[in-house]
């Protein structure tokens, strides 16, 4: 007797209640797989009650592995979105400073040329007496 279970990809999988009972965890493995296709899927589900212990056991290292890349490869993703947005942050924050200093600049040369001017006039002034 077989109990119709869905993958992640809804495709209904066939698994004998003697295999959901004897492999469990390797059943929810293999249904989570994302190298396999809904045939291979079940391919696998079918011939877990006549492969080795070593098969087994290998496929349970197959599927263990996938599964550790997977979640690395998920890490490293948003690792690099943070490190992405973190970037951005400090170019923004180059933006603004660099505009912050450009301001500063024209306001100081400003000054200094009203500087110069008043000087001027001073000396205009002083040279009238």
């Amino acid at each position: 007797m077989s109990e119709p279970t869905q993958t992640p990809t809804a495709v209904t999988l066939n698994v004998s209640v003697e295999v959901q009972k004897k492999f469990p965890d390797l059943v929810e493995m293999i249904k989570e797989s994302q190298s396999m296709n809904p045939e291979e899927r079940q391919y696998w589900v079918d011939v877990l009650l006549i492969m080795s212990d070593d098969q087994i056991q290998n496929l349970r290292n197959i599927l263990e592995n996938e599964k550790k890349q997977i979640e690395a490869a998920k890490r490293n993703l948003q690792t690099g979105i943070a490190e992405d947005e973190s970037k951005l942050k400090i170019h923004f924050d180059e933006i603004k400073y660099r505009e912050k200093k450009r301001i500063l600049k024209e306001a100081e040369g400003k000054y200094e040329q009203e500087e110069k001017q008043d000087e001027a006039a001073l000396l205009q002034e002083i040279g009238k007496m």
